[in-house]
């Protein structure tokens, strides 16, 4: 009985030897990693479809995510053993606070997190370079992004940004590779920085770190689910991907609440050489935690994988750190949310299904306030204006206006719509020039974006009547031009002529070339000064309440049938599953008013400090 009393507490002890960080290299090395990607912005709790909670539905326990429980999550993580904790991408833009705060706010809140390491996403971008380098100097962790070309960027390489960083853990390295899809430069706006391909870039690295003795490698960045997959398929040194972008959902078994999983977490992935590299990605808006425990042998192969990311229900608790700079930092929020500026009578639509596809009301009603504001601007005296055209890229509006809280309309609802601080620009552009730019709003038309979304330089516009016939070939597809009358006394339509010049009300976004719109690059551009969100806001306080309809200013060539009647059709049941999916989608967005700045300037200083 004594022996094996004495045999048991042996195998205890070596067992517990065995399941022991300290292991030696010659011994398989297990570590947990927990990641997330496309945070955008939630850093308060969320409501079910990952919009803002409500008090009422706080208190019911029926909200998700937010940086305070993904705190809770990573750290109870880190006290249970080895973790990383890494992050894909796209922490800026998608609420008001990035409005409020821009970089600000990421930089606060993921320093609360500690991540070991994160990469850029495209949205880092949105603010241009000056609006990422000082995120960059002022975080706490490393960045990485591998192709760059950061040549005609100088200042962006006196940064903390990196190819890639080395992580100790126990006695191995883990190197993480970062990367970002090439699509921001016309996603966002890069100014200067080239984009390199991602595999080529990854593999240089990965050989770099290899021949420095790292022998666990982890790709970390932004490209998308499909991208994710070649990077583990033809980048040989590779062992994970951890990637963002696509907002995929993966998962093991049955998912626990309402997203549909796109694949397995991990995926597999079987290289040429037999070996297998795993991908993984968590969703979006910090409803998971993408969560794994991996092993490793002496030579850096992964020899076990488990795992499944973790839903952030109200089951989780929230950590009170990180709570209590969300109240800190919270009034300029609720200032900016609950300023009413004007109402609606019916669903301004800006759903993407809708509006990157055909005529959307809320895109009328945008390009209808651009072409007002000019004209209430207008001081001479042979016409009611002499610029009658507006067009807004349909990718820059990112969500509808419902009818909820009494059909009021609130500076947080306009933000939402329009978060990007565009500033609208007055160009000049002959009537050849307006075709080219419309059969670009078209050319993508049947295709999807790396996303699986619809192609955002659709045009909404004001002033143009336009039928397309998508049957065509691209850059062949508008079958006529009908444009509203400038410096006349009674506007009226017209047929497009290829040599007259007209004058165009659009963002400062395209006027630079963004989605693709190069035609427009090196015109004459003159600013208003104002962003279209305050354009907007004008209109509302103006023009209240509005009942902007759907008037054929976007048709296409068909029979005029039923069938093609009800696919233009905007007031259908699909709107009205939009109006109920957004009654409580208050919460979004970045336009901004120098005057909102100035008064937060002393705000932002202080909370810095952290």
């Amino acid at each position: 009985m004594g022996y094996k009393c004495h045999v048991v507490a042996l195998l205890l002890f070596v067992s517990g030897i065995l399941a022991s960080p300290l292991l030696k290299k010659d011994d398989d090395f297990t570590i947990r990693i927990v990641h997330t990607n496309d945070m955008h912005a939630r850093f308060e709790e969320t409501s079910k479809l990952s919009t803002a909670c409500t008090p009422e539905n706080s208190k019911a326990g029926k909200c998700y995510g937010g940086f305070a429980r993904i705190a809770t999550l990573v750290r109870q993580a880190r006290a249970q053993g080895p973790t990383l904790f890494l992050n894909a991408g796209d922490t800026y833009q998608g609420t008001v606070w990035y409005n409020v705060y821009k970089w600000v706010a990421p930089a606060v809140f993921l320093n609360l997190l500690k991540p070991d390491a994160i990469s850029l996403g495209n949205h880092e971008f949105d603010d241009g370079v000056e609006g990422l380098i000082p995120f960059l100097n002022n975080v706490t962790f490393p960045v990485v992004t591998s192709n760059l070309n950061l040549t005609l960027q100088p200042n962006l390489r006196n940064t903390k940004l990196e190819n890639s960083t080395v992580l100790v853990v126990g006695d191995r390295k883990i190197g993480v590779i970062g990367y970002l899809t090439p699509e921001t430069k016309i996603l966002s706006t890069t100014e200067q920085v080239i984009f390199k391909d991602e595999v080529e870039s990854i593999r240089e690295e990965a050989e770099k770190l290899k021949g420095q003795g790292v022998d666990i490698l982890i790709a970390l960045g932004h490209s998308g689910y499909e991208t994710d997959k070649k990077i583990a398929k033809e980048v040989e040194d590779i062992d994970l991907v951890i990637g963002g972008h696509t907002n995929t959902f993966l998962y093991k078994g049955t998912p626990p609440d309402s997203e549909v999983p796109e694949g397995y977490y991990p995926t597999a992935i079987i290289q040429k050489s037999g070996r297998k590299v795993y991908v993984v990605q968590a969703y979006a808006y910090t409803k998971y935690l993408g969560n794994f425990s991996v092993s490793f042998n002496a030579s850096g192969e992964v020899t076990n994988i488990e795992g499944n990311p973790i839903l952030v229900d109200s089951s989780v608790e929230q950590a009170e750190d990180v709570q209590a700079k969300i109240k800190e930092m919270r009034k300029p929020i609720d200032d900016l949310t609950t300023k009413e500026v004007g109402k609606t009578r019916v669903l301004l639509d800006g759903d993407s299904k809708n509006c990157r596809r055909k005529e959307c009301n809320l895109g009328n009603l945008i390009c209808d306030a651009l072409i007002d504001y000019y004209a209430s601007l207008y001081l001479a005296k042979d016409g009611w204006t002499d610029a009658a055209i507006a067009v807004q890229n349909s990718g820059s509006i990112r969500t509808s206006i419902t009818r909820a809280r009494e059909n009021t309309v609130t500076r947080g609802d306009i933000i939402g719509v329009l978060p990007f601080g565009n500033v609208i620009q007055l160009i000049s552009m002959t009537g050849e020039q307006i075709l080219s730019m419309l059969e670009w709003s078209v050319y993508n038309l049947n295709n999807r974006t790396s996303t699986g979304n619809l192609f955002g330089a659709f045009l909404q516009y004001g002033g143009l009547q336009v039928e397309y016939d998508e049957t065509r070939p691209q850059n062949s597809r508008v079958v006529s031009v009908q444009v509203q009358c400038a410096n006349c006394s009674i506007p009226r339509y017209s047929e497009l002529q290829r040599n007259a010049t007209y004058k165009v009300l659009v963002n400062d976004f395209i006027a630079k070339g963004g989605d693709g719109f190069h035609m427009l690059e090196g015109l004459k551009a003159t600013s208003l000064g104002v962003t279209t969100a305050d354009v907007l806001e004008w209109y509302f306080k103006k023009h209240s309440p509005v009942h902007t309809g759907v008037e054929w200013r976007i048709s296409y060539t068909c029979d005029k049938t039923d069938k093609c009647l009800k696919e233009m059709t905007v007031e259908t049941q699909e709107n009205q599953e939009i109006e109920e999916n957004h009654e409580n989608h208050r919460n979004h967005g970045t336009a901004y008013q120098v005057t909102d700045m100035m008064v937060l300037l002393p705000i932002l200083l202080q909370l810095l400090i952290i």
